[in-house]
């Protein structure tokens, strides 16, 4: 996904008052593993990997934090409760305040002005200087594993600006997707996009949200297969200009994730 700067998005989590039906569904879909841990303020913490993946990409609490269904991108934080009042200054609202992670760090859970959740993590022990940091996850990305993430907004100009002033984020307008207005988006420490902005305003159905994209080697395949263990396809499959294929959806929870497929690998010369 990148590297391990203060403003990248670093984890997702998934918010359900039923982990089996989140384990029966990607295990089956993406190949998830999953391992249970206990954490400091005494409930449990389950981490979801990809197959293969040196390490997890993402987790659920058990009991449920008690805020609805769905995915949660989480941007690393420096600072969780300097960034707090910082990100308050500049549209933010506070879900759930500062508090113990499961790793042992601190978190914090916000809303953008738009409404979309999203929490902020500092890691337990403070890190060290950007160019000594290791990506998040290290090698090729494997299939069933975090590659993009998604913001869906009818207001592309706010979600802009805020996610701009609140982790340095820049964007590179992609005039290959036909469907809608998108933009790369930039995190720190990246330089070609880690996930992206998509104008919904114009377009029916979700209009606005966060949501991670998986890998899949074979989009159409991986939504077929997603169809049949009860989730609903919202868009695609889709191919951009460039040939990368994507599908948004939501699981049998109502939970909205995307697929993709990168661009063929020109030919070795």
């Amino acid at each position: 996904m990148g590297m391990m700067d203060p403003g990248s998005v670093v984890w997702f989590e998934v918010d359900t008052t039923d982990p089996q039906a989140v384990k029966d569904f990607y295990g089956s879909l993406l190949g998830w593993t999953f391992q249970t841990v206990p954490t400091p303020d005494g409930r449990t913490y389950t981490l979801i990997s990809a197959d293969g993946a040196p390490l997890p990409m993402g987790g659920f609490w058990e009991p449920a934090p008690g805020v609805g269904e769905g995915f949660v991108l989480a941007v690393r934080s420096a600072d969780v409760d300097a960034d707090i009042a910082r990100l308050k200054d500049h549209g933010a609202d506070v879900v759930s305040a500062a508090g113990p992670a499961a790793d042992g760090g601190r978190s914090a859970r916000l809303t953008d002005p738009r409404g979309t959740h999203f929490s902020i993590w500092q890691s337990p022990t403070q890190p060290p200087a950007a160019d000594a940091q290791p990506d998040a996850a290290p090698g090729a990305p494997v299939p069933g594993s975090l590659g993009w993430f998604e913001i869906g907004t009818a207001d592309i100009e706010t979600s802009k600006t805020f996610y701009a002033n609140a982790f340095g984020w820049t964007y590179i307008h992609d005039t290959g997707v036909a469907s809608r207005t998108y933009f790369a988006a930039v995190t720190p420490g990246d330089t070609m996009g880690s996930g992206g902005l998509a104008d919904t305003g114009t377009s029916d159905g979700a209009r606005d949200y966060a949501a991670p994209q998986f890998l899949t080697p074979d989009v159409p395949a991986a939504v077929a297969r997603a169809t049949q263990l009860g989730a609903t396809v919202e868009s695609g499959p889709e191919t951009t200009a460039y040939g990368l294929t994507h599908a948004r959806l939501t699981d049998p929870r109502g939970n909205r994730f995307l697929l993709f497929t990168p661009p063929p690998m020109p030919p070795q010369g």
